[in-house]
């Protein structure tokens, strides 16, 4: 049994003693931290001496090398690329396998061919040297990361998508979910935010949950991590755990996508699964530099009025009220450009500094890094640094030991969403809808503030309301493996992600009298304790491996504990900008506390077999038991089962050269998913000034949110496996939907949680990898990837009508509707049949209240000829109907250019930026989209009257402000250059890539907005919805990496 402590929230002062282990806490780890991250900056300055030192050259005696190159029947291998180690230079074979090369002696020679094993070979003599290559069918030596353990790609039966570190390392990003974007078929990838630090939405088979999250599961060197923590981020910012890793860092990303691959996570794999692999040592040590600088800009402005046109506009709108006109054209003094104001070209660096290696029993990789990006919005940005550790040892021939860790500290400036305007959609929104009248400073050097309006100003928000959080984080594990006997080995891990968070905001005395406070300067403090333990035990067991048959068994035990605390404190009354702690205030809040804990312990089991290593079956069985639920609902069990069948092994397989290999493979598993709230299933009361307050009806019956999904697919290779080609066709059916259900009003609360729904997911996905040209001096490769989705509802329960007869249950929120029969998180409300010209036609319509020509005429949906809620209808889709990517890398001897293209087809946005911008409707600026606003009867437009006050609501939610959210991007271009390997030699290093980058360069989109690759949320309500999210840079690098 778990047990389960009750929560509690303290509205009052918390206790001394609570308040000094907290303090302790988060000061002992900032002392631990500034330590670490005081001597990485040193690190990184004695690297700097070390690479302008002087290097000097040295010459060799070269030898000429001839040989045949051949495969495992004798015949000659033609265009075999044979290059020296770590190098560019050399040939390729002839027709029949022959070759000729000088190299210097000593020298290692890397034979290397599509479809086969690459070989190496140490020159010391002139001999001949003749090579046997093996067939290396569809890379199927590569090593695949399957959950408690790995696999040869060649014996894996679900769906599961690598991307390798090399890969990442040639497209410098800034977070491991930017790693991902248009490297896997079915993962979709939306930014809720450009802010640097900020996290990607990432869904793998779209959208499944409408209340417990669409985000998959993230595991970096066995640890589970969650995106998003309770209590931690503000406004659209929440923290993002994966920012403890360097992409630098990483040697593999898989991708677990189906219910088979990812069933051995059970309770928290609903989504999907990210498994983060880091480097590990290997061959002598080596130091490695990585470092590259930049600049970000906006990639476009948003088109707005300017003084003369928005005085226009304003002053129609006051006639068109009855009011008289206030602004005269010719007292304008200002044109105040607030995007100009705002926005900046900002820098980014980064630096990393690692050393690996391996001798006979030990294994390590030790990495330093600083990051620093400004935000290309004033004042914001994100400094990190990070420092990894990696061992492994060997004790003897039975025990190994090692361990993985990660610190990372985060120093992030989010200013970019403080202030009041934080409503309208925080600074950004403030810098689309300030008017152009007002400026940044009056003459005497107070901020502008609007006449007719209050409304903050953008750049006085930037530079005088301060939001600073500082997070540091540790992940790691230390770990111990024993072979007890022959075929059995035991593994213990224990884990922990622990990580703390002190935010603070100041608001200067200055700006708060600008803005009309009665106090002045405001502070507040925000400390967070969040460490998480976990303990997992395997056993496994392989009792058969004699060539026919292979049987691997493992059993294991798992048990995680989670526990979060935090405070919040508050004050105004400032004398002084000098002292900015909340403790310096004269007038204090109310200070806010909170604590949530729960704990997870899990069972699992897989066996993994194969018959004449081309017959293959893999079942798995988890039972977790969570203390979110009941003790008669705490365990959810969650099986799977995949078959794989190498065809191409078959003695009737005549594929050749021309398909050499194929592979079958079906699946289906179950996974579950337990966010709903620690304390869902509680009934919960918070003190108050009279008494106890009811804020939560609690639900002892919920249980596990389950997604089933099943899985059929193919690999296939052609052409001695030049080109190969991945396709999956899938089901994904997620059943007792977590979400919170209305009550009816005379209860008290709103909602309640409960299991109800059915969302269902069916798709394809098409991976593509080709070597169109190998040659000795030119090659070029080219990988696709294309997926197709569709979403559904199929069941959310019934409630009784207002006449009381059982119909499906409707949510509407805002603009999105969760309907039986239609796709998840649909927007939801008007659609707009034209202006109306004059009052007969009015008249003529049916009953619009309020509406006078040059308003909106909206369509009556239900033929009762009255226009109100019951004529709202689904106006759009924000899922894809197709997303895609396309690589393509060029080489020409030491030169390389690469090219990446990302798309999204057919899906719709809901620009609410309009919505607020188009309104026409107060003291705000807007789009050039009114200047075609109707003026007089018989304007041919779409864009209705300027009218403060709006009495025919002509901006409510409707088709107006849908847009079609279809992209094709340039998301990266690189230019590189690599030494050649008789420099490399002479400069006695391992070797160096220079190289240029820009990133997001071109986009093709009819999308009006910043950004078309944006979401305001990763669930089912506000998924595609724009609503002044800060937009994604166009970014140009300048890089090196060099071996030393």
């Amino acid at each position: 049994m778990i047990n389960i402590p009750f929560i509690h929230h303290n509205n009052q002062r918390l206790k001394t003693i609570n308040f000094c282990a907290v303090t302790n806490i988060i000061t002992s780890s900032t002392i631990l931290f500034m330590k670490i991250f005081r001597s990485l900056r040193i690190l990184s300055c004695f690297l700097c001496l070390m690479c302008s030192a002087p290097l000097f050259m040295y010459a060799q005696t070269g030898i000429i090398v001839k040989g045949r190159v051949t495969d495992n029947t004798g015949e000659g291998l033609p265009n075999v690329s044979i290059r020296i180690s770590g190098g560019k230079t050399g040939t390729t074979s002839g027709n029949d396998g022959t070759y000729q090369l000088s190299v210097p002696v000593g020298v290692t020679l890397v034979f290397s061919y599509t479809g086969y094993l690459p070989q190496e070979k140490k020159i010391t003599t002139g001999d001949p040297v003749d090579i046997q290559l093996q067939l290396d069918v569809q890379a199927l030596n590569q090593i695949v990361v399957v959950g408690y353990g790995t696999q040869q790609k060649r014996n894996v039966t679900a769906s599961i998508a690598t991307v390798k570190g090399d890969v990442i390392a040639k497209q410098p990003v800034a977070g491991v979910e930017q790693a991902l974007q248009g490297q896997v078929a079915g993962v979709q990838i939306t930014s809720p935010s450009g802010q640097p630090g900020s996290g990607i939405n990432v869904q793998i088979r779209g959208s499944s949950a409408i209340s417990s999250g669409n985000t998959p599961l993230y595991v970096i060197d066995g640890v589970p991590v969650t995106p998003s923590y309770d209590g931690i981020g503000s406004g659209e910012q929440k923290f993002n755990p994966l920012n403890t890793i360097n992409p630098g860092d990483i040697e593999s990303i898989d991708v677990l996508k189906d219910g088979a691959a990812a069933a051995i996570y059970g309770v928290r794999a609903s989504n999907g699964v990210v498994v983060i692999t880091t480097k590990r040592g290997k061959g002598k040590g080596q130091l490695s530099f990585s470092t590259y600088y930049g600049t970000q800009s906006l990639r476009k402005k948003i088109p707005l009025l300017n003084g003369t046109q928005w005085a226009d506009m304003y002053n129609d709108a006051l006639v068109n009220a009855g009011l008289p006109a206030v602004i005269n054209p010719a007292d304008i003094k200002y044109d105040t450009d607030w995007q100009d104001e705002i926005f900046r070209t900002a820098p980014m660096q980064n630096y990393q500094l690692s050393f690996s290696g391996a001798t006979e029993k030990t294994r390590y990789y030790l990495s330093a890094s600083y990051f620093d990006q400004e935000g290309i919005v004033l004042n914001s940005g994100i400094k990190r640094y990070q420092f990894k550790v990696n061992l492994d040892q060997t004790i003897n021939d039975k025990i190994r030991v090692g361990t993985n860790l990660n610190f990372s500290r985060s120093d992030d400036n989010r200013s970019v969403q403080s202030g009041s305007a934080l409503a309208n959609g925080g600074v950004l929104g403030g810098a689309l809808s300030q008017i152009p009248l007002v400026p940044v400073k009056t003459p005497d050097g107070k901020y502008g503030t609007n006449p007719y309006l209050y409304s903050d100003n953008p750049v006085g928000n930037l530079l005088e309301v301060h939001n600073r959080a500082n997070i540091y984080q540790f992940i790691g594990n230390v770990y111990g493996e024993w072979d007890i006997v022959p075929k059995l080995t035991f593994r213990t891990s224990l884990a922990l992600d622990f990580k703390t968070q002190l935010s603070r905001n100041f608001t200067t005395l200055q700006y708060s009298a600008t803005q009309n406070n009665a106090v002045r300067g405001s502070a507040g403090m925000f400390n967070l304790v969040n460490p998480i333990e976990l303990w997992e035990n395997t056993l496994t067991y392989r009792p058969l491996d004699n060539g026919e048959h292979r049987l691997t068994l493992l059993g294991g035990y798992s048990a995680q504990h989670f526990t979060a605390t935090n405070q919040y404190n508050s004050s105004s009354g400032f004398v002084s900008n000098d002292i900015t702690n909340f403790t310096a205030g004269s007038v204090f809040g109310v200070p806010t506390s909170a604590e949530s804990e729960w704990g997870l312990i899990s069972y699992f089991v897989r066996g993994i077999y194969s018959y004449k290593n081309r017959y293959l079956l893999q079942a798995s069985m988890r039972a977790d038991g969570s203390s979110v639920f009941s003790q008669n609902n705490r365990f959810g069990y969650f099986p799977a089962v995949s078959l794989g069948w190498i065809v191409s092994d078959e003695p009737f397989f005549g594929g050749g050269k021309t398909v050499p290999y194929l592979k079958i493979r079906a699946s289906g598993g179950t996974n579950g998913n337990q966010q709903v709230g620690t304390y869902a299933r509680f009934t919960l009361f918070t003190p108050g000034s009279t008494g106890t307050v009811l804020t939560q009806i609690g639900n002892d019956k919920l249980e596990w949110e389950a997604t089933t999904q099943y899985n059929a697919g193919f690999d296939i290779g052609f052409l001695d496996n030049r080109i190969s080609l991945v396709f999956d066709a899938y089901n994904k059916r997620t059943t007792n939907l977590l979400q919170l259900v209305p009550l009816p009003v005379s209860v008290g609360i709103s909602t309640a949680p409960q299991n109800v729904g059915t969302v269902e997911n069916k798709g394809i996905e098409l991976g593509i990898n080709s070597t169109n040209i190998e040659k000795k001096d030119f090659s070029w490769t080219t990988n696709i990837n294309l997926s197709i989705n569709r979403n559904k509802v199929t069941d959310l329960g019934k409630v009784l009508d207002e006449k009381g007869v059982l119909v499906d249950r409707v949510v509407i929120s805002g603009n999105n509707i969760i309907q039986k029969g239609q796709p998840l998180g649909a927007f939801y409300g008007y659609k707009v049949q034209g202006i109306f010209q004059n009052a007969a036609a009015i008249t003529a319509a049916p009953k619009q209240d309020n509406a006078k020509p040059g308003d909106i005429q909206f369509v009556n949906i239900n033929g009762d000829n009255v226009i109100n809620d019951q004529d709202r209808a689904i106006i759009g889709d924000p899922n894809p109907r197709l997303i895609g990517a396309l690589t393509n890398t060029f080489g020409y001897k030491g030169l390389e250019l690469s090219f990446f293209f990302q798309g999204s087809f057919g899906n719709d946005i809901y620009n609410a930026n309009r919505e607020f911008t188009e309104g026409m409707k107060s003291a705000i600026n807007a789009t050039t989209n009114t200047l075609h606003r109707w003026k007089k009867e018989g304007d041919q437009t779409d864009v209705p009257r300027a009218v403060i006050g709006d009495p025919n609501n002509n901006t409510r939610a409707s088709d107006r402000f849908i847009e079609k959210g279809t992209y094709v991007r340039l998301k990266n271009l690189t230019l590189a250059y690599n030494l050649p390997a008789n420099v490399i030699e002479k400069l006695h290093i391992g070797g160096a890539r220079f190289y240029i980058t820009g990133q997001n360069l071109l986009t093709f989109t009819n999308y009006s907005g910043w950004d078309p690759e944006v979401s305001y949320t990763n669930g089912a309500i506000g998924f595609g919805v724009d609503y002044f999210v800060y937009p994604q840079a166009r970014t140009f690098l300048f890089g090196l990496n060099v071996k030393l």
